[in-house]
């Protein structure tokens, strides 16, 4: 079939190749629609630094790593690599819920890898009309909203995301994009934090936690084990109207080399907030590039 296409195009005149991709730039019009591009970039390049026997399960964890928060936004994969990975995505929402899972889940990724092996995730998302299809390179070659993404990608630091003018106009809240002295193809950019917590009763435990994930990068621990357990509170009110509330109990490990000993941090709240300090601690982890994995004796706590 290519080969007789490609006869076919031989034979054509000069105007009549022209009209031909007029033709095809009119008809893909029916395809243009308003699309969300996000870009996924590791901080280091793990094609040519990494071990051809580290290579198979980088590839492998951060494959499923993607995989599993693009699906949980509602998007699909448009390109696939180690060092660089292409979303698509119809509504902002979906973007955000899978730019948040990747920056949290990625201390998990380090910690299944091991090895002092530590991946920093660089995000850009940028937004317009375009005609994208997965699996068409063409598409991606000649997209300027691949092309914006990969840019603000490219700026951007470990641990976050870049935006365009265009997303910061649709983004909530409004005021929550950061412009910064940067422009890429004359337009602004902007810095966000997707899916920033709201619980407050975690900030009295935030600089004990910085402490102690300071302590641990400073005697060069690459991974740390944390556990999840439910604490029965106990009734000592006395009164027959109040009711006792289960609470959750968090606690991160890690072994001192230096010392030869566990250093540990643990902190609680009520059940129904515990989700939320999880993926706090979990984000915090993974901006200083530490590893994190569950420890065996985990509980699964519900609400």
């Amino acid at each position: 079939m290519s080969s007789r296409i490609h006869l076919y195009l031989e034979r054509l005149s000069l105007d009549e190749l022209l009209y031909l991709e007029q033709e095809i730039e009119r008809r893909k019009l029916r395809f243009r629609r308003e699309y969300y591009v996000l870009a996924v970039q590791t901080e280091q390049r793990l094609l040519t630094t990494m071990r051809g026997d580290q290579l198979h399960q980088v590839t492998r964890e951060m494959r499923r790593h993607i995989n599993e928060c693009t699906a949980a936004g509602s998007g699909v994969q448009l390109a696939y690599s180690p060092d660089s990975s292409l979303l698509l995505f119809r509504e902002l929402k979906g973007a955000v819920e899978t730019s948040t899972r990747l920056l949290t889940g990625i201390a998990d990724v380090n910690g299944k890898l091991g090895n002092g092996t530590s991946i920093g995730l660089k995000l850009g998302l940028a937004s317009g009309e375009d005609v994208l299809a997965p699996g068409s390179v063409r598409c991606l070659r000649s997209s300027a909203l691949v092309k914006r993404a990969s840019q603000c990608a490219w700026k951007s630091p470990s641990g976050a995301l870049l935006i365009d003018d265009r997303t910061a106009q649709r983004w909530e809240p409004r005021q929550d994009p950061m412009r910064l002295p940067i422009e890429i193809d004359g337009g602004s950019v902007f810095r966000v934090v997707p899916g920033g917590m709201k619980t407050n009763s975690f900030d009295a435990e935030e600089d004990r936690l910085k402490d102690f994930l300071n302590l641990a990068v400073s005697r060069s621990i690459s991974t740390l084990k944390y556990s999840l357990l439910r604490e029965e509170a106990r009734d000592t009110s006395g009164s027959a109207w109040a009711k006792p509330v289960a609470r959750a109990v968090i606690n991160i490990e890690a072994f001192d080399s230096q010392s030869l000993k566990n250093i540990t941090f643990t902190t609680k709240c009520a059940l129904s907030e515990y989700a939320e300090h999880v993926d706090r601690i979990r984000r915090m982890v993974s901006d200083r590039g530490l590893g994190l994995v569950k420890h065996e004796e985990a509980s699964i706590i519900s609400a």
